[in-house]
């Protein structure tokens, strides 16, 4: 679960909605090539009832049992998925308590297993009792888990699926929605009361939001990106590669040492996910270097980096700094 940094391999997840067998399943995945596991506690279909009986009293366990790993790797490997059935702040009053009592089940039983993470979906709006349930969780129990917020770039309508022929260009740049998911992310962390334990985990889906919005998004505690298999394109040679607008979010995160989780079927090639990774990691080692030369005066290792950049056939994005106008003409 380390992040990598500055010129060391990229940290990578596999993202998993339903896991059989767990340890077989984390044996596949490290073999991949992945750093770790993002999968749900408890079965995705699994609803439990807190209100009604029978189904309120049901005896024995309410998910698999801690032992089929063993505590390392509960520690380092695994991230946890909230159930998507849960709806804290449902207008229906049996469902929210379920999914009130629901929660604070999968929150105990994550602390319990000492996960380094635990990935809640932030659904819209209305998150206020998620929030207090959070963050009465972080003050009253003894753990170090931090809570990925995941949270799409853009909602899912106002993506784009196609272009209607002749519409006017005012109507296709209108980007008046564009914030919409950025500021439920802001109205959840205000209510948080910004706690230190409660990240972001960006989903970058196919369309992105202005360039604007994009930088406050980069400014909020990015701990996590999400990409989906369904944002790659495919070269001449049938691997995937990302749109040129995408490389450069990437390359941003780069720098904020967040790490990556795949998900979705692979959509090329090969029979594995490998493809995906090795291109992530070209992208990260291929980056431009910065270089920040402070008293560059009439610019001599100014010119000297340039010449064994080129050399190298490397990229580099070079800062000059120098107080004495009178060396700029030089």
């Amino acid at each position: 679960m380390a992040s990598g940094s500055a010129g060391s391999r990229v940290s990578c997840g596999r993202d998993l909605s339903c896991v059989p067998e767990v340890a077989d399943t984390l044996a596949a995945v490290a073999k991949l090539g992945f750093d770790f596991l993002c999968m749900p506690l408890f079965h995705p279909r699994f609803r439990r009832e807190y209100e009604l009986d029978p189904a309120k009293s049901r005896p024995g366990a309410q998910t698999r049992s801690d032992l089929l790993l063993c505590g390392r790797d509960w520690n380092t490997l695994i991230v946890g998925k909230l159930s998507p059935w849960i709806e804290t702040d449902s207008e229906l009053t049996t469902e929210r308590r379920n999914s009130e009592a629901a929660l604070v089940q999968e929150l105990s039983f994550c602390a319990y297993l000492g996960l380094p993470a635990f990935m809640i979906p932030l659904r819209g709006p209305h998150c206020a009792n998620l929030a207090r349930i959070l963050l009465n969780h972080i003050h009253t129990g003894h753990h170090s888990c931090m809570f990925w917020i995941r949270v799409p770039l853009l909602a899912p309508e106002d993506t784009r699926e196609d272009l209607i022929e002749n519409e006017s260009f005012k109507q296709m740049d209108d980007g008046s929605n564009d914030e919409k998911t950025w500021a439920c992310w802001h109205s959840f962390r205000t209510l948080c009361d910004y706690n230190k334990r409660i990240c972001l985990a960006i989903e970058i889906g196919e369309d992105l939001p202005s360039d604007t919005l994009i930088d406050k998004w980069l400014g909020e505690p990015i701990k996590a990106a999400i990409l989906p298999t369904s944002i790659f394109l495919t070269n001449k040679k049938g691997f995937p590669v990302l749109s040129k607008a995408h490389q450069r979010i990437i390359f941003r995160l780069f720098k904020l040492e967040a790490q990556f989780i795949f998900t979705g079927e692979n959509r090329h090639n090969e029979k594995d996910l490998r493809s995906y990774l090795q291109y992530l990691e070209y992208l990260n080692q291929n980056r431009p270097a910065v270089l920040m030369v402070l008293g560059a005066g009439r610019g001599p290792l100014v010119n000297a980096s340039l010449r064994a950049a080129k050399q190298a056939k490397r990229k580099l994005r070079v800062y000059a700094v120098e107080k004495n106008p009178n060396a700029v003409v030089t």
